[in-house]
């Protein structure tokens, strides 16, 4: 069976805080992003409704990836023999600044860190062989346990904060910015 969840959409505000205007009486918004998954499962009580009918684990893909396998048997066969709560298929970035997040570890926990988070200095560290360190983009091609799902949402949803993505949006109303609070 397959889920749809429409994103939150947010506030969209430029790189000097400001909030944008679509229009003269209009404030511009944007998608709330992938890792609003978990508020959207507990809000929509989907999770809920997942666990009432005993279904234990969920592929989740972002529509931004349109090469992604549904399902991709591998994938989830890998995480099923591993009994992993959560895993993340990664491939390797094409070159150091390429746009995408990288799965890495930040202080002692797995995350994902966007693009526009790494300095272009740490994008180009690389290890002892040569290659990169933080070379695994996260392509949004997950696994998840619904136990997994069902305590980040119920423990860890008010932890998790937005990434701050740097996109080109288009404004007629440049001069109409409001500082954000």
């Amino acid at each position: 069976k397959q889920w749809y969840q429409r994103r939150v959409a947010i506030t969209a505000g430029s790189n000097e805080g400001k909030i944008i205007l679509s229009s003269k009486h209009s404030i511009s918004r944007a998608p709330g992003g992938n890792g609003d998954l978990y508020r959207a499962l507990g809000q929509s009580k989907i999770i809920d409704d997942m666990l009432k009918k005993n279904i234990r684990s969920v592929h989740v893909y972002c529509v931004d990836n349109i090469l992604v396998k549904i399902p991709d048997p591998l994938f989830i066969g890998c995480c099923l023999e591993r009994e992993s709560d959560c895993g993340a298929k990664v491939v390797s970035k094409a070159h150091p600044t390429e746009a995408v997040g990288v799965i890495c570890i930040c202080n002692g926990k797995v995350k994902v860190v966007e693009y526009s988070e790494i300095s272009t200095e740490t994008a180009h560290l690389t290890g002892d062989n040569g290659k990169l360190l933080f070379s695994q983009g996260n392509i949004c091609n997950h696994y998840f346990t619904t136990s997994f799902l069902r305590k980040v949402i119920e423990n860890h949803a008010d932890d998790l904060a937005f990434h701050i993505a740097k996109k080109e949006k288009s404004t007629d109303c440049d001069s109409a910015l409001i500082p954000l609070l």
